[in-house]
């Protein structure tokens, strides 16, 4: 069989000498590039709706010999997706109407080796054996946004915020990261095995412990009341109050509905507070990108190192998603890299194999 390759991009002619916010707004916009295992261009897609009769037109890259190919003939194995035209994307702080759009930078030493590093694990990741169970184009399943889940979308690109490469910094892209939880312990598979989650627990006030060189609690730092009850309402209570610039003047969206029935939004600052005396200080002053940051640059570190083991993992911001005979393995290298990036060793990894 000939080579296949879908190429969008040259649907819109994208030019590659186009400024960082221009590249990094098309590559957030589309879905960039597709190729086949094999590699010729396929100019009409479906997604698109460049469909005639239900079969692509095939084309050189060039224009070249037009050729059929039959629809039915496609599975989800045939594509593969390249780079998004920019990697390394960096957005200001968000405006009054939630926006923030790429802005441009002048490359240096560093960002060249952060968009290596993507680069490669993006290379890891389109050759990695990693599948939807059951899934054909007949009963396609959809993901937690409405769109089918694809699994040759595995581009990944890393995002800073608020114009400082010192926060944020956080992968997009990857078609894991939009299922529905239950979905990747149900349909997804790596390396031919389900799925475990290995995560980093309680990582940002953790990472506050860390910060103001405090000892951490041994206990659950989203446990407020020693029971673990409302803990869900708690923890989204506390990152919020992590990432806030100034005291909170009403609920955090879906947060008061999940803690107890009464309190009010004073009194559940306050327990919190009481209960992280050590970390109360750093709370309501922007801390949490920053904190996101030092995530981000663990997770590129875990799965750096997993990737050289051949183990295949997929970054979910503050876990990984591995084949369930390698989640110990997982789990030792999250806890390595905490200590490395940290100088601490109390690192709190957890592996969920999913309902039960």
């Amino acid at each position: 069989m000939k080579k296949i390759r879908c190429k969008v991009a040259d649907l819109y002619r994208f030019p590659g000498n186009l400024p960082r916010r221009c590249a990094a707004q098309f590559s957030s916009s589309l879905a960039s590039a597709y190729t086949s295992r094999s590699g010729q261009l396929l100019r009409c897609v479906t997604t698109i709706g460049f469909c005639q009769g239900g079969r692509l037109r095939e084309t050189g890259w060039g224009g070249g010999d037009k050729q059929r190919m039959s629809l039915t003939s496609l599975k989800w194995d045939s594509f593969r997706q390249e780079d998004p035209p920019e990697l390394l994307i960096l957005k200001p702080a968000k405006d009054h109407d939630g926006r923030a759009d790429p802005i441009d930078y002048e490359d240096t030493k560093r960002t060249a080796q952060w968009r290596r590093e993507i680069a490669r694990l993006n290379a890891w990741l389109r050759d990695a054996p990693i599948s939807i169970a059951g899934q054909s184009r007949a009963a396609l399943t959809l993901d937690n946004v409405g769109q089918p889940i694809e699994p040759y979308r595995r581009g990944l690109r890393r995002i800073f915020n608020n114009a400082d490469w010192q926060q944020g910094g956080r992968f997009f892209g990857g078609f894991w990261e939009t299922m529905e939880r239950s979905d990747r312990f149900r349909l997804l598979r790596v390396m031919g095995d389900p799925v475990v989650n290995v995560d980093f627990g309680s990582l940002f006030p953790r990472l506050a412990y860390v910060r103001a060189r405090e000892a951490q609690p041994r206990a659950d730092l989203y446990d407020i009341t020693g029971d673990g009850t409302c803990r869900e309402g708690w923890k989204q209570l506390i990152n919020a109050l992590l990432f806030a610039e100034r005291p909170l003047r009403g609920w955090p969206r879906d947060t008061r509905e999940k803690l107890p029935n009464g309190v009010s939004l004073r009194e559940a600052v306050t327990a919190i507070k009481a209960k992280h005396a050590p970390i109360a200080h750093l709370l309501e002053h922007g801390l949490g990108f920053k904190l996101m940051r030092i995530e981000s640059d663990m997770l590129i570190a875990v799965v750096t190192a997993l990737f050289k083991q051949g183990i295949t993992a997929l970054p979910l911001h503050d876990s990984v998603l591995v084949a369930r005979p390698y989640g110990d393995t997982a789990r030792k290298v999250m806890e390595a890299a905490f200590r490395r990036h940290t100088g601490s060793a109390r690192a709190s990894v957890k592996i969920d194999f999913g309902p039960i």
